[in-house]
């Protein structure tokens, strides 16, 4: 008769009474329990796009059973910025006219005016300057906070001219501007995003 021990990673033989060493098998490396076990399966879940399950918090935010169809890490320079995710409700492919939430989890400290400028250089790249930027930026500008690493900000898009903005599960404020949804997550989504491949990864294409 014999017994397993993941302490020691030995297999007893208990007729004899003797030890016979083996190594450690992979099973016995973590005690884990059924609890730990489950989180982390859940956690999974929330980690592969298009995943059956819902992110409770996009949900509440407006979403209706929102997945995910991508996420991708943004760096500058090989420095990790923040990690970006797109939601869609009930999962629906990429469209300018589907309900979406981008959401950005940021790695780095960054301010309040860079996060302003950073947008502003962004929408001249993409549009050219245009009469009502400085009106769109002074909206936006509202609504941006200063963020530390773990921080989650959420940009919620369900119609056309208008984007929630939450902070760490809290609402902030909205926006409302001509072609908001496109003009701004256009940013990260669209195909005049600094990266093509990156906006092609966050749609799920």
């Amino acid at each position: 008769m014999t017994g397993r021990s993941c302490a020691t990673g030995s297999i007893t033989l208990k007729s004899a009474r003797r030890v016979s060493r083996w190594p450690r098998p992979t099973w016995c490396r973590w005690n884990w329990s059924m609890r730990e076990l489950a989180a982390l399966l859940v956690a999974l879940l929330l980690l592969v796009p298009g995943s059956a399950q819902a992110r409770a918090d996009i949900v509440a935010a407006g979403i209706a059973e929102a997945r995910n169809l991508g996420r991708v890490t943004v760096r500058w320079f090989g420095l990790p910025l923040y990690d970006a995710a797109l939601y869609t409700e009930r999962g629906a492919r990429f469209s300018w006219q589907v309900p979406m939430a981008l959401e950005l989890a940021y790695r780095r400290e960054i301010s309040r005016e860079r996060l302003v400028a950073a947008t502003q250089s962004e929408l001249e790249r993409i549009e050219g300057r245009r009469r009502d930027h400085p009106v769109l930026l002074g909206k936006l500008g509202r609504c941006f906070r200063d963020v530390d690493p773990g921080d989650r900000v959420l940009a919620v898009a369900r119609a056309d001219d208008r984007v929630d903005f939450w902070f760490n599960g809290a609402r902030l404020c909205e926006v409302r501007h001509g072609n908001l949804r496109k003009r701004f997550l256009g940013i990260w989504l669209s195909d005049n995003a600094r990266s093509v491949g990156l906006s092609r990864r966050l749609r799920g294409q």
